[in-house]
């Protein structure tokens, strides 16, 4: 893992961005809940690769070497928000739930989002996913 963030986790949690190939492999197992669509890890590793690019960046919840909640975001800017920090995907692993890890994902994401002179933080198109961080 790369840079460690602050945020109030259970022991031996440390939130910290995925970076390259390795990384995003263990995010897979918990990024294919949310999106079943995906054929498999190869196509998630480089789908998210491909749109690191345009700004999306994948910021997980590790236990060692293990990925337990990820949140898939980028920093965007338009004439209807301005400058934004959007969520595209949140989700916590089935089994992980009613730990806090969304509720620290986001909590997270806002501090990144003002530290990028975000002036709101926006997404989460799944009902899914907001059900599942508005319960922990």
């Amino acid at each position: 893992m790369n840079e460690q963030l602050s945020a109030p986790l259970p022991d031996g949690i440390v939130l910290s961005h995925a970076h390259g190939p390795k990384q995003l492999t263990a995010c897979f197992p918990v990024i294919s809940q949310l999106r079943p669509r995906l054929k498999g890890v190869d196509e998630w590793v480089e789908r998210a690769s491909e749109m690191a690019t345009d700004g999306y960046r994948v910021l997980a919840a590790w236990e060692g070497d293990r990925v337990l909640a990820i949140a898939g975001y980028r920093i965007i800017e338009n004439l209807i928000h301005g400058h934004f920090l959007y969520v595209d995907d949140l989700i916590t692993a089935e089994g992980e739930r009613g730990k806090g890890l969304g509720a620290a994902l986001l909590t997270e994401l806002s501090a990144i989002g003002a530290d990028e002179f975000c002036n709101r933080l926006g997404g989460v198109d799944t009902s899914a996913s907001i059900e599942q961080w508005q319960r922990e």
